[in-house]
């Protein structure tokens, strides 16, 4: 049952009492990323498993395997935007892959990641931190301005921009760049 945290007090009744002498021929499989809105009478009895995000390398080499298997030119720049964009999950990469693979006539380049996807330039992230850095209010404005007029939404660019900042942060602290998703 996907999503099974938005059960109502009804249904969790029922279930318990499936649960509470189920049919041997059944598993139950409760998907849930809100665990705290279950029912403890559900909870204790159930075998847990908590999935975590998969590393951005592990996703970005499994992605890259599978055009060079698959024999598809592409560019490591895109590789790295789709790792970025599935946030851990391989079966979000590999259906962005996909939607890549289709919109580039079979080939996968950034540009038309960024284009696929939908995707503020990383260009736009860099200039903003330097303009905020500079303290250049004007050229922050315009960069705003930039970002809603070509359609972005404005949370998702905050979004990256603090993410650009955090890797950033990342590099000076450790002077490891491949701790950067």
């Amino acid at each position: 049952i996907d999503e099974v945290h938005m059960l109502s007090t009804a249904a969790f009744n029922a279930l318990l009492k499936t649960l509470e002498e189920p049919p041997p021929h059944v598993v139950f499989i409760f998907a849930t990323t809100e665990i705290h809105k279950i029912p403890l009478t559900i909870v204790s009895r159930c075998q847990r498993f908590d999935f975590k995000r998969i590393p951005f390398k592990e996703i970005y080499d499994r992605l890259r395997k599978i055009v060079t298997e698959e024999g598809i030119r592409f560019e490591d720049a895109a590789l790295y935007t789709l790792s970025r964009e599935a946030d851990g999950s391989l079966r979000d990469a590999q259906s962005l892959l996909e939607q890549c693979v289709a919109f580039g006539g079979g080939e996968v380049t950034e540009a038309h990641a960024i284009e696929a996807l939908g995707l503020m330039d990383r260009t736009i992230v860099y200039d903003m931190a330097e303009a905020l850095l500079e303290k250049d209010g004007a050229r922050c404005l315009n960069i705003v301005e930039k970002i809603h007029g070509f359609g972005y939404d404005l949370k998702r660019g905050c979004a990256d921009l603090l993410e650009n900042f955090r890797d950033l942060a990342v590099v000076k602290v450790t002077q490891d760049s491949s701790t950067l998703n």
